[in-house]
């Protein structure tokens, strides 16, 4: 009986051995299958795209490091204000306001601008005066009396190789963000055909330069309501007023259009 209760006890205490080692078994994989769910959940969280935001003209000036932003809109009568009911409501001032409020730093305008001329008469003798101005943003805006002289080789040449001569010396000569803008026109008008001719090339200079292109024609084509002045006296800007120039409505959708612009 001894031999046999000696037995018995060396099989329960086997049995006892061979149940641990499983329970520990079991143990070890669920701790290896408990570190596999963390680490996977590890690089799941790992591969979540990071969120950014995207990067316009007016977010590069207000994440600039200074304090105050320079813009010169350099042009002819449009950039003037012809026929906005103060200088103060001129498109150029208008974005230059719409600007500060939008970078919540101090904006200076410099504007180099006037009336009747192109870009081979006064933008390119000017170019050098917007570059010492060390702007932040410039605004170029010519074409509308260039495509009064035609689109003949010599004038359309002219036009199209110092426009591309002005942005070319801006954008190398300045650290500036740069805005094109397009002819402008009242509906019907004259010279529409050239302005044709005009815009496609100042659309193929911002192409090549990398630069926006503000296209004035969304605001004046088919509404007669943006180009619509009486036949008064200017005391503003000391001329008579006509049909041609923006109104101060037409000023208001210029401005409007350039702050969206730097927005996109």
């Amino acid at each position: 009986m001894k031999k046999r209760s000696g037995i018995f006890y060396v099989l329960l205490l086997l049995l006892a051995i061979v149940v641990t080692a499983c329970a520990q078994q079991t143990n070890n994989a669920t701790d290896k299958k408990s570190v596999k769910t963390e680490h996977k959940q590890t690089n799941n969280k790992k591969k979540k795209p990071k969120m950014t935001s995207k990067k316009t003209i007016l977010s590069t000036l207000k994440n600039s490091n200074k304090k105050t932003i320079t813009y010169d809109a350099l042009g002819d009568s449009l950039s003037v204000g012809l026929f906005s009911n103060t200088k103060a409501t001129r498109f150029t001032t208008q974005f230059a306001n719409d600007l500060q409020k939008g970078t919540d730093k101090k904006v200076i305008e410099n504007n180099t601008s006037l009336a009747g001329k192109t870009v081979t008469n006064f933008g390119l003798p000017m170019v050098q005066k917007v570059i010492d101005d060390n702007p932040d943003l410039v605004t170029i805006e010519f074409g509308t009396n260039d495509a009064a002289y035609g689109t003949d080789a010599t004038n359309f040449g002219n036009f199209s190789r110092n426009l591309d001569t002005v942005v070319s010396k801006v954008k190398n000569g300045t650290h500036a963000q740069i805005l094109l803008m397009t002819t402008w026109s009242p509906t019907g008008g004259q010279f529409e055909k050239n302005d044709v001719v005009y815009d496609q090339k100042i659309e193929e200079i911002g192409k090549k330069y990398n630069i926006p292109v503000v296209d004035l024609s969304t605001i004046w084509k088919g509404d007669p309501s943006v180009t619509k002045n009486d036949s008064g006296y200017s005391d503003v800007y000391s001329i008579q007023k006509d049909s041609f120039h923006p109104n101060q409505l037409g000023h208001d959708k210029i401005a409007k259009l350039l702050y969206q612009t730097v927005q996109k």
